[in-house]
């Protein structure tokens, strides 16, 4: 098989931004957390915290792409690909799920906790990958163990690659209709143990996204047919993340407005309507990387060109850093309502939080990932960066 030489950057834009996406999100949601329930301003963060759950799924898919993309059309050598990817995923899930343990303890214990507590948490959470965002990692330790089943599957059955997508698109429905409403009304203590697990723990399962994984790994197997159809085609794509937008905000007011469903189960990533919603945002998202990519060593795009890099090199770091920054920009935020500041200046601080809190993280990955072997730590391995 021949091999790609090219870059994507088109990649990299997806990445800086779709981070920007996720920190929204959680800076977001601790707003609304201050909001009456019901209110105008509770339901309209609601709605745009709905629009912006496109992110666990864009980030899978990309990862599919990506893996595809590479190792599609080269040798492929099982060993090598496992010890180069455990070895940037399994070394910032070990130091981080420590550091999160550390920074919790002695935020609500003082220096009251003990070694004891701390590794019989630690052990749990590098079992569960209950701290903060480690989900993301657990599932993406298990696409890799299976990515060489993925990769032989869709060599294997190349001329079946529409039906694959497709029928992976009508099971992924079916399994979040199941989510949303069978499973979310469950208790699962009172399954069979084994089901009760994967009940608990079905977000961070990979069948839970298993769409994601074949669709992102399709789309590069036939990347430039895919990329040809999205260039004559590039307004109706724009179109369609519109529709898509307003139906998704329409739904969620439907359910909160008409159907009185709680909050948590309108805001919820795992339903139907996410899938295609959030396969339109992404898909947009891919094709404005590739409009920028095309212009990206123009000397006035430059700037900004700098900045994508440096944040797409960052975003794992800055999904790992992140959970420092939102905490001390929760507390920043209380000290402000409790003196009593106008709702239009809290309302008008969101923006500048969700800026702190990505480009702290930023900062501190990029130069985490600069220092040789300390780099691990943020999954980068340290070398020098040049942008032309």
């Amino acid at each position: 098989m021949g091999k790609r030489h090219n870059h994507l950057y088109e990649i990299d834009l997806m990445r800086a931004f779709i981070m920007m996406s996720v920190l929204s999100v959680h800076t977001t949601s601790f707003f609304n957390t201050m909001n009456l329930g019901m209110s105008p301003g509770f339901l309209v963060l609601g709605a745009l915290i709905t629009s912006l759950h496109y992110t666990r799924e864009a980030f899978m898919f990309m990862t599919g792409l990506v893996l595809l993309f590479t190792y599609y059309q080269r040798p492929f050598h099982m060993l090598t690909f496992l010890r180069k990817r455990f070895l940037l995923i399994i070394v910032p899930y070990l130091v981080f799920n420590a550091l999160y343990l550390l920074f919790e303890g002695l935020y609500a214990y003082g220096f009251e906790w003990n070694v004891r507590w701390m590794l019989r948490v630690y052990g749990l959470s590098l079992i569960t990958g209950n701290q903060f965002f480690m989900y993301y990692i657990v599932v993406s330790i298990q696409l890799y163990l299976v990515f060489p089943l993925l990769l032989y599957g869709l060599r294997r059955f190349a001329r079946w690659h529409l039906h694959i997508f497709v029928a992976s698109f009508l099971v992924q429905i079916g399994l979040m209709a199941f989510n949303k409403f069978v499973l979310m009304e469950l208790n699962p203590s009172s399954l069979p143990h084994l089901l009760g697990i994967l009940d608990t723990y079905r977000d961070r399962f990979i069948l839970t996204y298993q769409f994601w994984f074949i669709a992102g790994g399709i789309m590069a197997c036939h990347y430039e047919g895919v990329l040809s159809f999205a260039n004559r085609h590039k307004r109706a794509l724009r179109l369609s993340l519109i529709v898509g937008l307003c139906v998704l905000w329409a739904h969620y007011f439907f359910d909160r407005l008409v159907v009185h469903e709680s909050e948590t189960l309108s805001e919820l990533v795992l339903q139907p309507i996410m899938i295609p919603y959030a396969l339109l945002a992404t898909l947009n998202m891919w094709y404005a990387g590739v409009q920028w990519a095309k212009r990206r060593s123009l000397v006035h795009w430059r700037p900004f060109s700098r900045f994508v890099e440096v944040a797409a090199a960052a975003s794992f770091g800055i999904f790992l850093i992140q959970p420092f920054p939102l905490r001390y920009m929760a507390e920043a935020i209380l000290f402000f309502r409790r003196v009593g500041i106008p709702l239009w200046i809290h309302y008008s601080l969101l923006p500048l939080c969700i800026l702190f809190v990505y480009f702290s993280g930023m900062v501190a990955a990029h130069y985490v990932g600069k220092v040789p072997i300390l780099s691990y730590v943020v999954g980068r391995k340290a070398e020098r960066m040049d942008y032309k």
